[in-house]
Formats: C-alpha cells, structure tokens, sequence
C-alpha cells in the first residue's frame, strides 16, 4: 500500500516538475489523460448531449473529455465522450437515450449527418452537426434474434456519445 502511494506521488511530481521548470504556469499542465480544455463550441455541443440523456429514466452516465477513436472515424476526434449504460425497462416512460438524444438534437435544430447513420435488431449509430460541432452516438444491444426458435431481446444497453469539432467527423473510404 505505501509502495503505491509513492509511486502515485512521484508521478504526479514528474508530471507537474517539467512545467515548474519550463516557467509554465500549473493550469497549462496536461492531465494524466492528456485531456485538453475543450473549445466553446464542442463545450456547448457536449452540453446540449448531456443534457438531453441525462432525462432518460434508468440510466448511468460518465462524461470525460480527451481524444476519442470509433472505427467509423478515420482518425481520433478531440472533445469529450459520454459514455451510458442504461435499461430498456426503465427508460419505457421516457424513451431510451439513444432514441431521446436523437429527438433532442432535432428538436435544437441541429442537422443530421445522413452518412453515419445505421439501424438495426442490435444498435443504431447516428450523427448531428450544429454550427462547427458534431456529436456521433453509437447504441449497442442484444436485439435478440427472429429466427426459430425467437430469442427474446435482453434490457440493457449501452450509448457513446463523441462530441468535437464538425470538420474532424470524416469517413473512412
């Protein structure tokens, strides 16, 4: 236990001795994440997203900021995530957050971007841009199956939000 302490001690102190040195004042240090503030617009955009789940019934959520990859991007995005695990059950009342944060962003006038949209029994993935920010959602679930015999669909489920700057949302050919 005292091993740890001291080794998560003598991190922080590497991390915080090159800005010391350098003449950099402590807020210009990058986290441990590498997390860097976000620009207005894509704080805004993170905003407007967590805002409109975090209404859903029955759902967890966890927001973090930092560079951010899905396999439909072709190279990370820089802004912030947020990550929900929620029940279908739950959320019978409210609609689930994929579902709410789609009909949100409409709702704000944002426009849809029609190439990162899919839908199918096991998730659905979408994006929507606003000014100079985009925010792609990815839901995933077991859907259950139609064949013979029919598998009846499980309740949880799982969405994750990445929120950044519109000109960084380009698809892989």
């Amino acid at each position: 236990m005292h091993q740890r302490r001291v080794r998560r001690f003598a991190a922080g102190v590497a991390l915080l001795i090159p800005a010391v040195i350098g003449g950099r004042s402590a807020p210009e240090v990058i986290s441990a994440q590498g997390a860097m503030p976000l620009p207005a617009d894509v704080r805004t955009a993170c905003d407007a997203a967590f805002a409109i789940v975090a209404k859903t019934a029955g759902i967890k959520t966890r927001r973090s900021n930092g560079s951010f990859n899905d396999e439909t991007f072709r190279a990370p995005i820089p802004g912030c995530r947020i990550e929900i695990d929620g029940s279908f059950k739950k959320a019978e009342k409210t609609g689930a957050a994929a579902e709410r944060l789609r009909d949100g962003l409409d709702a704000q006038r944002w426009r849809e971007l029609p190439e990162f949209s899919a839908d199918g029994h096991d998730g659905t993935s979408f994006a929507y841009r606003k000014d100079t920010a985009a925010c792609f959602a990815r839901g995933v679930w077991d859907g259950g199956a139609d064949g013979e015999p029919e598998i009846t669909p499980l309740d949880p489920y799982r969405v994750t939000v990445i929120c950044g700057k519109a000109a960084m949302f380009v698809r892989p050919e």
